[in-house]
């Protein structure tokens, strides 16, 4: 039995309502009041009848009954209000009494002011006005709920939402650092083998090769912490990429790169421009005795970026060019711009393979620079 008082005790506790809430609350009675006064100068031949001084002093005493029966209303729902009832149906009949109550109250205090007419009973007088503004009340309410439920279920469909953009952004960065995690290692294991080679055959040649390898290394490691980075960090590591190779392939191997200063700040997928230059390289240039030359050039054209890198390699029939390293640069591309990036794969003039990457052209954050 303790337990059941408890429980009614906490179900009937007050609690106290925000001035936000009263006020609005307030707000809200007020034009309902305001509203049902006004039905008084639409009446029909009114005006024809009365004079307009006498038509709007009528309208505000008339206003002014329907102001403290509304007042009392909005005490006793405003009372209803502060108790903190779990029962949904228990709050709607909560709500729905307490407007009764407050009309009573305030019909009862007008009869203080304007004594009912004679002639008629007073409890069923009183009756009609409390059960005309139960009516009146009960529709505000009933507006007043689906309103409310309705802020609730987009407030919940806006956080809802905003989760899943948070778990499709986590999956994003997660697949991202997945993908960047899957660089070909070849290339670290092979340039080290060749630095040790280089340095017992020709010492000058291997610390050439380290040198570029170290720059090598200090692009492409900053690049691994971020999705975005910009195109002349892009560049940079491939252009370091092309001189820790060239080392390598002598006169096999010669590049062009054609990037204006001013496109250096556009944002760029890291190790997008040096994917593909490796794919030239493996499938173009190596595949021939004599080598070949790689062109690397980017423009802006209808607030699109443009990159394109050519080799003069083997071509179609020689490669395959549509390896991992591909592949997962169009998820890349796929997860960081949508269907607003493209990748292209095309025929070189007069030999060889061209790829072209176009995507929108954004800055980057601070972070980011």
């Amino acid at each position: 039995m303790e337990n059941s008082l408890g429980r009614g005790a906490r179900t009937m506790a007050p609690q106290w309502i925000s001035w936000s809430s009263l006020w609005r609350g307030g707000v809200l009675a007020l034009c309902v009041i305001f509203a049902l006064s006004t039905q008084l100068l639409f009446q029909f031949g009114l005006y024809g009848a009365w004079p307009l001084p006498a038509i709007l002093h009528g309208w505000l005493d008339h206003f002014l009954d329907l102001l403290i029966v509304g007042g009392c209303i909005f005490a006793t729902v405003a009372f209803a209000a502060s108790l903190h009832i779990e029962s949904s149906a228990g709050k709607h009949l909560l709500f729905l009494a307490s407007i009764a109550i407050g009309a009573l109250m305030g019909e009862a205090l007008l009869t203080l002011r304007v004594p009912l007419p004679s002639g008629g009973s007073s409890a069923e007088i009183l009756f009609a006005r409390v059960a005309r503004w139960l009516a009146v009340g009960g529709l505000a309410y009933a507006i007043h709920t689906y309103m409310r439920r309705a802020a609730h279920a987009a407030a919940q469909a806006h956080e809802s939402e905003l989760h899943r953009l948070q778990l499709e952004r986590q999956m994003t960065e997660a697949r991202l650092q997945s993908l960047h995690a899957q660089i070909e290692p070849h290339f670290l294991f092979n340039t080290l083998a060749n630095v040790h080679r280089l340095f017992q055959t020709d010492a000058g040649l291997g610390r050439r090769m380290l040198a570029n390898f170290v720059a090598y290394l200090r692009a492409a490691l900053p690049l691994m912490r971020h999705n975005e980075t910009t195109l002349k960090q892009e560049v940079d590591l491939t252009r370091a990429y092309l001189n820790v190779l060239q080392v390598r392939m002598g006169n096999r191997l010669r590049f062009r790169v054609d990037v204006p200063d001013e496109l250096g700040a556009v944002t760029f997928p890291p190790f997008a421009l040096s994917t593909l230059t490796e794919n030239a390289i493996k499938h173009g240039l190596n595949p021939l005795p004599e080598g070949g030359s790689i062109e690397i050039a980017a423009r802006i054209e209808n607030n699109r970026l443009t990159v394109a890198v050519a080799d003069t390699g083997a071509g179609f029939q020689q490669s395959s060019g549509s390896g991992a390293g591909l592949a997962n640069l169009r998820a890349r591309l796929a997860a960081l711009y949508g269907s607003e990036a493209s990748l292209d794969i095309g025929a070189n003039e007069p030999r060889g393979i061209r790829a072209t990457i176009a995507l929108p052209v954004r800055t980057p954050h601070a972070g980011q620079r």
